[in-house]
């Protein structure tokens, strides 16, 4: 069975934030499951989700819910060609 991919456009802490708390929810976990996972404050966790966290929380948190960081070239992928293509090559990983 494939895992699903997400693809999230972040271009702000807070949409990062939001980002995080759906993965979280997505993962059935709590901000405390997660702060006790990482040995961080549940505060921190909920600093995190509203955009207000630091680099090092995050990649806490990252790691903690299984995920990886990706980043890419803005204007590739604003253009349609790349996009078109990127959704190609998603659907090939999803098999």
């Amino acid at each position: 069975m494939s895992e699903e991919l997400i693809i999230e456009n972040i271009n702000t802490p807070k949409v990062m934030g939001v980002a995080v708390r759906r993965l979280r929810k997505r993962a059935g976990l709590s901000q405390l499951q997660v702060a006790e996972l990482v040995n961080i404050r549940q505060a921190t966790i909920s600093d995190l989700e509203n955009g207000r966290g630091t680099l090092d929380s995050l990649f806490k948190v990252i790691q903690a819910l299984k995920l990886n960081l990706a980043i890419s070239n803005k204007t590739a992928l604003n253009s349609d060609k790349e996009k078109t293509r990127t959704n190609e090559v998603l659907n090939l990983l999803k098999d």
